[in-house]
This record gives structure tokens, sequence and C-alpha cells, in this order.
């Protein structure tokens, strides 16, 4: 069966990453370019409600393809519906410039995107560069197509999966130290507020990140990628904490009682 995969992102139709990810996919699949038209960062899983989209017909790498005046979260709501005969059968999003770790995927609209095709019943992968000072892009997509094809049977049978991956930014392939199954990281940002102009009518403010906290959990994605390991998250859309439920029961139950 004939692979067709649609391919977005949050950095824009044209960025270095999204080229290199189209590069290494097209010899196995039908790629289905849907993208932002702009840069779209930290837009988490927003979408466009109640206004009209522009939408613009590109060729990226031999790829027909269309940029959206959008979010990355509408561009895969519009390419499924868009694309629904054929049918698509993947969504990848990225490669971000730069890494989506721990509570990161809760502003990534790389992410975003990765969760809007779950939530329509199509798994997806989040592909992400913790880059540094090599961006190498070919590496990283390379890895990420090496994971597509290690993990399709399970992608395929569980439908609403995304695989949040973050590469290490190394200068070839053979320094990176393997995969590793990872948890998000507790990682925590302090965000100051200041004030950078205003006028008659308005203030306005800017939001400056202070300092990060990280918990070192040695099965974390932070972790993993620190070590020069490839980190695989398995995330979906459904944020119920089944931990706690059950002793919310239980209080619940007693208060009853």
């Amino acid at each position: 069966m004939q692979r067709n995969i649609l391919i977005t992102n949050d950095d824009g139709y044209q960025s270095e990453g999204i080229l290199a990810l189209i590069r290494a996919f097209k010899p196995i699949a039908n790629i289905f370019l849907v993208a932002p038209l702009e840069e779209r960062s930290c837009s988490s899983h927003s979408i466009t409600s109640r206004q009209t989209m522009k939408v613009k017909d590109v060729q990226v790498e031999g790829v027909k393809g269309l940029a959206v005046d959008g979010t990355p979260a509408d561009t895969v709501i519009l390419g499924l519906n868009l694309f629904s005969k054929a049918p698509i059968h993947c969504v990848l999003s990225g490669i971000n410039r730069g890494p989506n770790l721990g509570f990161d995927v809760f502003y990534s609209g790389t992410v975003g995107a990765a969760m809007e095709a779950a939530m329509s019943g199509i798994p997806a992968m989040a592909v992400s560069l913790s880059v540094q000072e090599n961006f190498n892009y070919s590496v990283a997509a390379a890895t990420a197509l090496d994971v597509f094809l290690h993990f399709e049977d399970t992608l395929s049978r569980q439908r609403n999966l995304v695989l949040n991956v973050n590469i290490p930014d190394v200068s070839h392939s053979g320094e990176l130290n393997g995969w590793k199954i990872t948890e998000l990281a507790d990682r925590f940002y302090f965000t100051k507020v200041q004030e950078s102009t205003q006028n008659e009518e308005f203030r306005k403010y800017i939001f400056i990140e202070e300092k990060r906290q990280i918990e070192f959990q040695s099965n974390s994605d932070y972790w993993s990628v620190v070590n020069s390991e490839v980190s695989i998250t398995p995330l979906r859309p459904n944020l119920t904490d089944w931990l706690i439920k059950s002793e919310l029961m239980e209080v619940l139950t007693g208060k009853s009682g």
C-alpha cells in the first residue's frame, strides 16, 4: 500500500526543517504539504475561528502544496478535509528549529498540529531538532524517517497516538547514542513581564524567560537529549489524570457517605 503523508510545521512552509523532512520522506510516500505561510511558533493547539483563511498554492522540493495564513492546527484541519479521498495515513509535523521537551509541548505549534491529527483519528509524529550549533537537519530528517519506519505498524494501529520525537543536534549520525522511549520532563518556565513602551492609549508588555527549573529524571525526554539520545515520547490528546481519578472518586464517595 502506498503511504499518504501530510507534512506541516510551525516554522513556515519554506523553513529548512520542513524541506529536509520532505526530501527524506519523498522516496517512501506520497507527500501532501499543507503548512503555515509564515512562522507560527508557540501557537500551541489554537485554531482560527469565525474568520476566513488565505491559502496559496506553492511548490516545495518538487511537491505541490498549500501555504495557509493560519495556525499549524489549522493546516491539519484543512489538509485532512481537502485530501480526505487520499486518504492520509499519517501526519508529520516539523522539523522544528529547537526542542519540544517536557512542558514545551503545551506551547508548541509543532506538537499542536500533531495533536490535531490525533484528535481526528490520524496518527502523527512531531519532530524537533534540539538546535545547538550544527543545525544538521539532514541527520534529523533521516532519523525521523528511521523512527517512522520502525514504529509504522504501531502508529497504524493507534489512531490517536502522537510520537513526540526530539533529536539531538549532532554533526553526523554516528554521534547519536541510540533511541530511548521517554516521559515528559518536569520542565517549568518562570516568566517575567516587562513594560516595553507606552502611549496615551496603550501600555505594551513583553514576556522575558528568566530561568527554567528542570527535574533530571533519567527516563525523561530532556535527560535523553542531553545524553545525545533520540527521545521518543508517546502522547495522546486525552489529558485525563488517571492516577488521581480513583482518589477523587474515593473522596467523593466518602463525602457522600
